[in-house]
């Protein structure tokens, strides 16, 4: 798969997860950051849509740890976009 469409697919994945929330949240950060994102924060993207809604939902609420792996990656920048205040 080449480069560029790898990142189309996981750019859609995370627009349209099925869950309104994350929907949401994905859509709002890929506002700010889909010009910026780099290969390695999307293979990083990629694995974080492969969680599940429910476990992704429990880190974003707070009710749960981040993953060690995914740590101080990308899943910070959507954290930090979802939490910042208007």
């Amino acid at each position: 798969m080449t480069k560029n469409l790898f990142k189309k697919k996981i750019l859609h994945r995370a627009k349209y997860r099925g869950i309104k929330e994350l929907d949401i949240i994905f859509y709002n950060f890929l506002l700010e950051y889909e010009d910026k994102i780099s290969d390695e924060e999307l293979y990083e993207l990629e694995e974080i849509l492969n969680l599940p809604d429910s476990e992704l939902l429990e880190i974003i609420y707070k009710k749960d740890n981040i993953p060690s792996n995914l740590k101080d990656g990308i899943l910070k920048k959507i954290l930090k976009n979802c939490y910042a205040e208007d």
